[in-house]
């Protein structure tokens, strides 16, 4: 327990000093950090930090999200990767609303009933907006608090559950779970990474057993890779460039069930047999990665010109599948879709073009 309150003590402090300024930290919303920690998962700040204005722009509270147009929502995601996150946000958002009026529930138990919301995140919300005395254990508090206690296993096993969970329940017992948390958070981002970790700006330095140990090469616990599912895929990106009128580009969107469900996409599918429009003139090509879990699928889109805007009969004379609807999307309000990034990109090419 001593090195618990001396760690405590050292951590607060430096925290009170170095606190990245971040906008769900302007207050305690649970709303707010809900959303951020959503956004957060497998997502740099960086990337989040514009998202997350527009987002709260548009759904500034619980019954907002719950009311989201679909489309909306997808739309306003699109970029930030994980699309089922999204889905998740709307389903927990109408739950609260039906289970709780409207109003974030306080405890971690009754968080993690919510869709979407796990251990991590349940003690994220819980401790950061009312206080509770939880623990949010990610991959980054686990590389801190293993190399504290120069534990070279694995942080995921039941040993390394047990040892470092229980480590972190006795920090955040001492009390401000909330600064015990954001201040591991931020420790593991500006000091100590994955890579060269700054130990001289470390306010834990002398209390790192790892550092003492010369152990810091072998933490964090590093599982062999597994090698990425390589697949290849087609996508066609039909502009109709009528003779009168305004041109436009044929959306897709995507199937229940589907990577990307429910998301307007350029249409594309898992093939390797490229497309062969008909009535269309061809004018060029783009060639990427799309990275999907642990997927990595190589993204060939073909680019074609219509004069006419082909109905749905049409399209399927020589598209797969691949989509529960079509759209015609003016290319004057462009603006209003958010493409993921394969495919803009995809797009920015094809309109160079022209």
């Amino acid at each position: 327990m001593k090195l618990a309150s001396h760690m405590h003590r050292a951590l607060l402090n430096w925290y009170a000093k170095h606190a990245r300024v971040l906008p769900w930290r302007k207050n305690v919303d649970p709303y707010r950090i809900w959303i951020s920690e959503i956004m957060l998962q497998q997502t740099r700040v960086e990337t989040v930090l514009p998202y997350y204005e527009r987002f709260l722009t548009h759904f500034p509270n619980v019954q907002a999200l719950a009311d989201a147009n679909p489309d909306t929502l997808t739309s306003l995601w699109a970029g930030l990767g994980y699309y089922s996150r999204a889905r998740n946000l709307q389903t927990a958002a109408k739950d609260i609303v039906a289970r709780f009026g409207g109003t974030m529930p306080s405890t971690k138990e009754e968080l993690q009933s919510l869709k979407g919301i796990g251990d991590y995140t349940a003690a994220a919300i819980a401790s950061i907006a009312f206080g509770q005395n939880e623990i949010a254990l990610d991959g980054n508090l686990e590389r801190v608090l293993s190399r504290v206690l120069a534990f070279t296993g694995d942080p995921k096993s039941k040993e390394g559950r047990t040892v470092l969970r229980g480590f972190g329940e006795k920090l955040v017992a001492l009390g401000n779970a909330s600064a015990v948390n954001q201040g591991l958070m931020d420790l593991s981002s500006q000091v100590c990474g994955i890579k060269n970790p700054k130990c001289g700006e470390c306010p834990l330095v002398d209390f790192c057993e790892g550092r003492k140990q010369n152990l810091l090469a072998q933490i964090p616990f590093k599982k062999a890779k597994t090698a990425a599912i390589e697949l290849n895929s087609h996508g066609l990106l039909l502009l109709c460039e009528p003779e009168r009128g305004e041109k436009s580009l044929l959306l897709a969107r995507r199937k229940t069930g589907d990577w990307l469900a429910g998301l307007w996409d350029l249409p594309w599918w898992l093939s390797d047999e490229a497309p062969a429009p008909k009535k269309t003139v061809k004018f060029g090509e783009h060639k990427s990665i799309r990275t999907i879990t642990k997927h990595k699928i190589q993204y060939n889109v073909h680019f074609h010109r219509s004069s006419t805007e082909l109905q749905r009969a049409e399209l399927e004379n020589f598209l797969p599948d691949c989509a529960a609807e079509f759209r015609w999307q003016p290319l004057t309000k462009l603006d209003q879709v958010n493409l993921p990034k394969p495919s803009e990109k995809a797009l920015a090419q094809a309109l160079k073009g022209i």
